[in-house]
């Protein structure tokens, strides 16, 4: 019986061989009559497992449309020559393209508008290219251009025509609705001399024997010395140095008119900044601000200007010259001004990407590029900081910025006239970028605390808070920038141009912020009383080092022009308890101050009146410093995480941890 049954099990397990051999064949079989199924397109994108079925699960789960794969590309592999010969060809076609949009982008403004019946037909990117006119056509064909390539202009790409034919900083291809080409006979002027590489560039002095050219001037020299060497680079790092001053020497024989570094109106502008630095040259100084002025109106106000970077740098120095005479209204309309034409000129674009008017032709160095970004990013740092001074709001900002980040950028043979003695080596870029962070944590802040409606309790809370941003931010600075008590005291560094200026802006913020709230916080007053201090150092070197306040700049005037309304606001306060502690310090101050502020009158022309008012007379105009509660706008702060995402992008500071508004 056991014999019976091992036999009957044997047999079963033949069987059972002999039928999966047979599915097997059979399942071989129809292998060859149907191709094997892989996974669809959406699965092995996502690296997700597909079911194989039609459509699969993962692509109906997802509403995609699932793309079946029959045809295994895996064991195909291309040879390495055939894969070349590709490329190839894809490059010759390239060129031939980029050689035709640079030739359609060189006609005339006015056959370029015949262009764009097919609108509809190529998308709102080809807009612009639908149609060639037979004008267009037959301007092309003394370029000897195919017809046949001219209709196949709509199938190029989005990225190779954003390069060519936008104008003047709009995102419309032919420039705003407003927009009137410049229909003289006479096109655009071709800047020339350009900086191929500042590594190697060398600024060749002229030998000055036409006295009439102002690169041969000895007084607008002088005055140029004055402003690079006193105030560079401080809120003027939008002049970049070694740019300007390459323009100055080389592109004079044409009045400027093709420089793209240097014009008439910036270096008489400049030129009025350092002329009232020094005894011998402050009569000249109204006379370049006013030749600055005309002509910088003239090119603003005129229908067939064209935006230069070097006009939006004239309007910000003349900003800056109306500051130190206490003409608020004026410099903030300067400063508009400026950013309007950068706008206009798109100078908040990546060049790389955007063309404008001025330089559609030309294709930027590298370079250049740098450049570009280094006075962007002043421009911003500028604004921000005339808005901080003029209780106003920032018009710059992160979020609608595309220009790249600003490199290291080395100093030029031929500048050494230029330079202040320092025995620190010049670093303008990292502390550009950290001025950009602490201008985002006001900007955030400024709502808070002076705009929107809440009591003063609440607007306390955020001002603590905001004094703590801001000492996190000075405690994560790079160690060259950071500074102590002990540093402050050290006369070298504390009087350094190159280097002090970051400490300036530091205690300008801080004065700001908290000189409204002394009365009521006692932290505010605490650190009202420490600022003080340190800044009260800082001027009492400046004076040893120098002997007078003459070549301080805007941050040492506006520093002790604060300085001053707190002291002089902590010496009227009714502490009884604390008067020994807190009101005779302020009144030592206070005289401190007031005399350093009357020093300063040599140079400047800020008002005078400090004894007839409680507080100083620039408290009570609607411009001043410290009316920040009567700016007018509401701050967006839906926005604030994308632009600290964008500014960590832009930055690349992996520690940035800023929060909106309503987290903080």
């Amino acid at each position: 019986m056991n014999n019976l049954k091992t036999a009957g099990g044997s047999n079963k397990r033949v069987l059972d061989e002999i039928t999966s051999t047979t599915e097997e064949t059979q399942s071989s079989e129809n292998s060859f009559l149907e191709p094997k199924r892989l996974a669809c397109s959406n699965c092995r994108r996502r690296r997700k497992k597909c079911d194989l079925k039609f459509p699969c699960g993962n692509c109906s789960k997802l509403n995609l449309e699932c793309n079946v794969n029959m045809e295994d590309m895996r064991k195909r592999r291309h040879t390495a020559s055939y894969v070349g010969s590709l490329e190839s060809h894809v490059a010759s076609l390239e060129t031939k393209l980029r050689n035709l949009t640079d030739t359609l982008a060189s006609i005339s403004g006015s056959n370029l508008s015949k262009v764009g019946s097919n609108a509809t037909k190529n998308g709102p990117g080809l807009s612009f290219m639908g149609n060639i006119s037979e004008d267009l056509l037959n301007g092309c064909s003394t370029k000897n251009i195919p017809i046949s390539e001219v209709n196949n202009l709509s199938s190029l790409n989005d990225d190779s025509l954003r390069k060519k034919g936008f104008v003047k900083g709009s995102i419309y291809p032919e420039g705003p609705a407003s927009y009137k080409p410049n229909r003289s006979d006479h096109s655009v002027i071709k800047p020339k001399n350009r900086i191929a590489d500042l590594k190697t560039t060398v600024i060749v002095r002229t030998s000055g024997e036409d006295g009439r050219a102002l690169n041969a001037n000895a007084q607008i020299l002088k005055s140029l010395s004055n402003f690079y060497v006193c105030l560079y680079p401080g809120h003027f790092v939008f002049v970049h140095r070694e740019s300007f001053l390459y323009g100055f020497f080389n592109h004079s024989d044409d009045n400027y008119d093709s420089s793209q570094y240097c014009s008439e109106e910036l270096i008489y502008a400049v030129a009025a900044i350092g002329a009232r630095l020094t005894p011998d040259l402050r009569n000249l100084a109204k006379t370049y601000y006013q030749k600055a002025k005309e002509k910088l109106l003239m090119i603003v106000f005129s229908e067939h200007s064209i935006a230069k970077i070097t006009t939006v740098q004239a309007l910000l120095c003349l900003a800056f010259y109306e500051l130190g005479n206490g003409q608020n209204q004026l410099a903030w309309y300067f400063s508009g001004l400026a950013i309007r034409v950068g706008h206009d000129m798109g100078f908040q674009l990546d060049p790389r990407v955007w063309v404008t008017d001025e330089s559609s032709s030309n294709e930027l160095s590298q370079s250049e590029l740098e450049i570009r970004s280094r006075i962007y990013w002043g421009c911003y740092i500028a604004d921000h900081f005339i808005c901080l001074l003029l209780g106003r709001t920032s018009t710059l900002s992160v979020s609608n910025s595309t220009i790249p980040e600003s490199d290291e950028l080395p100093e030029v043979h031929g500048t050494e006239e230029f330079r202040f003695d320092s025995k620190h080596v010049l670093q303008v870029s990292l502390p550009l970028k950290n001025l950009v962070i602490l201008s985002r944590i006001v900007q955030v802040f400024t709502a808070k605390i002076f705009i929107e409606p809440s009591s003063t309790s609440h607007r306390i809370e955020y001002l603590i808070k905001f004094n703590l941003r801001v000492y996190n931010w000075r405690q994560s600075l790079p160690h060259f920038l950071k500074w102590s008590k002990n540093l402050i005291k050290d006369l070298d560094r504390s009087t350094d141009p190159t280097i002090c200026y970051f400490w300036y802006h530091y205690y300008i913020v801080l004065l700001t912020f908290n000189k409204p709230f002394m009365e009521d916080c006692k932290e505010a007053k605490t650190l009202v009383l420490e600022v003080l201090g340190e800044v009260k150092t800082l001027l009492s070197n400046f004076q040893v080092k120098f002997g007078n306040y003459e070549k301080g700049g805007i941050y040492q005037l506006y520093s002790c022009l604060l300085s001053l309304a707190c002291s002089r606001k902590l010496s009227n306060m009714s502490l009884p308890a604390q008067a020994t502690l807190t009101v005779e310090p302020a009144k030592r101050d206070l005289k401190f101050f007031t005399d350093v502020f009357q020093q300063f009158g040599v140079s400047y022309d800020l008002p005078r009146k400090l004894d007839e008012e409680p507080d100083l007379e620039v408290e009570n105009d609607p411009t001043s410093i410290n009316q920040l509660n009567n700016l007018a706008y509401t701050h967006d702060f839906s926005l604030s995480d994308e632009i600290d995402d964008l500014i960590k992008q832009v930055f690349g500071f992996e520690s940035w941890s800023l929060n909106t508004g309503h987290s903080v």
